[in-house]
């Protein structure tokens, strides 16, 4: 019996730290979340839908892509991108659509 409590108390004391741990990282992300609403705010459009359509001119060719194509990869560099958190600080062409100085073909093929 005493070795059995020792080990249920030995279990409570791991539990009660990943249970700490497990806020303290809620805590974090949450922190983490409240800093991309206050980046899109300031930088970008924080109206945006995974089915707007965006018009992208990637080295001379327009392409054009539902945002949540775009950002279906979360955490990566692709989703900040087009995430609408940098909407105003993107580079435009003439006609307003975002300019990215890429290969086209290769632009093409990673959307596709």
């Amino acid at each position: 019996n005493k070795r059995l409590k020792d080990a249920r108390d030995d279990l409570d004391k791991h539990l009660e730290k990943a249970q700490t741990e497990e806020k303290r990282l809620q805590d974090k992300l949450h922190d983490i979340d409240e800093r991309k609403r206050q980046c899109a705010a300031a930088n970008g459009d924080v109206d945006v839908s995974d089915d707007d359509l965006i018009e992208i001119n990637a080295g001379g060719k327009i392409i054009a892509a539902k945002r949540g194509v775009l950002c279906q990869l979360k955490g990566t560099k692709f989703e900040a991108l087009f995430s609408g958190r940098w909407e105003k600080k993107l580079q435009r062409d003439n006609s307003g659509r975002m300019f990215l100085d890429v290969n086209p073909k290769a632009f093409q093929a990673i959307v596709d």
